[in-house]
């Protein structure tokens, strides 16, 4: 099945210039071309493109922002989504265990210590009890801008969603 191929129009060069802006630090990997059309064979292409965009970059701004030593680690995807989860227990006051991470991020347990023990020793989290949280680390120098730099593209992705 394909989309419609009123859905598959190439973006306008107006927005092409406002989508370099919103994307600028992040080379030319995530900005989109104004004569760029997805494939009309992908269903939903252009919405799947956007949430791609949106996902990688956010991805790229969390290693930009924490160092490479975290993209480096052998699996760093599952270390940084169960570092964001612990980050999202900790500001919800609710320090979460091993097994409540491995359960909500549908991980074994075994993988949720390992990346809880790398976490530990970077000193990005901290075993209280037996219970997980994450420390005074993750108050990152120009952290308002950078946070800015996320809504940004979160709104931008948004926008183009709706066309």
């Amino acid at each position: 099945m394909s989309v419609p191929s009123d859905v598959q129009e190439s973006w306008p060069q107006t927005e092409a210039r406002k989508d370099a802006d919103v994307w600028a630090d992040h080379a030319s990997d995530f900005v989109l071309i104004a004569e760029g059309r997805p494939p009309s064979r992908i269903e939903l292409a252009r919405e799947r493109m956007l949430i791609c965009r949106l996902y990688l970059g956010l991805l790229r701004t969390i290693t930009d922002d924490y160092g490479t030593q975290l993209a480096a680690q052998s699996d760093s995807l599952t270390l940084r989504t169960i570092g964001i989860y612990v980050f999202l227990r900790t500001v919800m006051c609710s320090p979460a265990r091993a097994g409540q991470i491995a359960h909500a991020l549908k991980l074994p347990r075994g993988a949720v210590l390992r990346r809880l023990q790398e976490l530990v020793k970077e000193g990005y989290v901290e075993r209280v009890g037996n219970a997980y949280r994450v420390t005074d680390k993750v108050n990152i120098l120009d952290l308002q801008s950078k946070l800015q730099r996320r809504i940004d593209m979160i709104t931008d992705t948004a926008k183009k969603h709706r066309k």
